[in-house]
């Protein structure tokens, strides 16, 4: 990449030795932070840069944490083409089928962290991003398998935390569908991730109330 070289990934990925000893062992939170502000610091040709060269971490998807890194940057700095650049290799890698069980393979957790990065965007994430919500959450309906069932539900909770005037409706959908699949592993992951998208919203807080049932608020607001 023309103007980047391998020492500005380099000077990037070493903001983390600024860091006390250990602090990211478990999480990487205070990495990404202290690599988001460096780059908040730069002067922005050379932001720009390190940026667009952050498509290689992208890539890099057997690294503990490159790839999360490059999407941790993408939101934080709000790097639309870096986050479109992390949709095109989601889609390019596709979905796959794994045992079930099974630990999530890195291309799973890729594609999880590309929906993430898309609910925390701040405004309007662009129109790859609710068309790439869009591709996933259509096959819920005819999804079989663990993987399929996963992103469409997080790409359909996704879609409706994005919603503002047809919320209620696409939680209802999103939800039945969950729960026709019976699978507890799906539906707990569904409650966790609506906790996470609305449990500091007092008025969806109501409307869940509502829509939930005993056993499921008890699991989502123990």
């Amino acid at each position: 990449m023309i103007g980047v070289s391998a020492n500005d990934l380099d000077e990037l990925e070493g903001q983390l030795r600024s860091l006390p000893p250990g602090l990211t062992k478990h999480d990487m939170e205070p990495g990404y932070a202290a690599m988001a502000d460096w780059l908040r610091g730069l002067p922005s040709d050379r932001q720009a840069r390190i940026l667009s060269a952050l498509r290689s971490w992208l890539l890099d998807r057997f690294h503990p944490w490159h790839s999360q890194a490059a999407l941790e940057m993408a939101v934080r700095l709000s790097d639309p083409t870096l986050l479109q650049a992390a949709i095109d290799e989601a889609m390019r890698e596709g979905i796959h089928e794994i045992d079930r069980g099974a630990p999530y393979p890195p291309w799973l957790v890729f594609d999880l962290g590309v929906i993430a990065a898309i609910s925390r965007w701040k405004g309007d994430p662009g129109a790859k991003s609710k068309n790439y919500l869009s591709q996933l959450r259509s096959t819920a309906q005819t999804a079989t398998t663990y993987p399929r069932r996963l992103l469409a539900s997080r790409a359909w909770l996704t879609e409706c935390l994005l919603k503002q005037s047809s919320r209620d409706e696409c939680l209802e959908g999103a939800i039945g569908v969950v729960r026709r699949w019976r699978d507890e592993r799906l539906l707990r992951s569904t409650l966790s991730l609506l906790h996470a998208y609305f449990w500091s919203n007092a008025d969806m807080v109501s409307k869940l109330s509502s829509m939930l049932t005993r056993e499921e608020l008890a699991f989502m607001w123990p």
